[in-house]
């Protein structure tokens, strides 16, 4: 299966949305941008939010929708569409670790990259945010610092854009994996 995957993450309040938007907006080839927010909020009905905690709901649906995007993301490089994922991947804690996303993209290549600006700004960002859209300080305290461990892993870059913008932040990813934007699109199967 051919394919390549930019997955994003970072905190929340970091920025992924945003940029894999953008990424996927202003690159030369076809690209597609598929969050896994948008998937987990699929669920209308008995969505668990984990910002009320996590059990074995939360894991259950955070499975479901990536395996989703995991599908998605598989048609969309299959057809020759590159993709870009954004998903808080944590370094440290394997039930929302990188290696889940490795058993569901299988083959599919994957470039991590993680957005971590300074603590004032992931603050200043929830503020900014609609209510019903905050994080309690305590959880995105828990959630940043687990971030951090990102820092301590080879091979995974990891970019303060606190003081960079969105075009900014997407050219220094383009600067970090330039096969990301040189790799020429594979013909879209008969």
């Amino acid at each position: 299966m051919p394919g390549h995957i930019l997955l994003i993450t970072g905190p929340a309040g970091a920025g992924k949305t945003t940029v894999a938007d953008a990424w996927a907006r202003t690159r030369v080839d076809r690209r597609a941008h598929v969050s896994l927010d948008s998937f987990r909020l699929l669920v209308k009905s008995g969505y668990h939010d984990p910002r009320l905690g996590w059990n074995d709901e939360a894991q259950r649906q955070l499975n479901i929708a990536r395996s989703n995007v995991a599908s998605v993301a598989a048609r969309f490089t299959e057809s020759g569409i590159s993709c870009v994922i954004d998903d808080a991947v944590f370094p440290n804690w394997e039930p929302v670790g990188l290696d889940r996303w490795k058993r569901a993209l299988g083959p599919i290549d994957i470039d991590l990259v993680a957005i971590i600006p300074q603590w004032s700004v992931i603050c200043d960002r929830n503020t900014a945010r609609d209510e019903a859209d905050r994080i309690p300080q305590e959880m995105l305290r828990k959630i940043y610092d687990d971030m951090a461990g990102w820092r301590d892993r080879p091979g995974v870059p990891v970019i303060d854009n606190s003081n960079l913008s969105v075009a900014e932040t997407v050219a220094e990813i383009a600067r970090l994996f330039p096969s990301q934007c040189e790799r020429p699109t594979p013909k879209p199967p008969p």
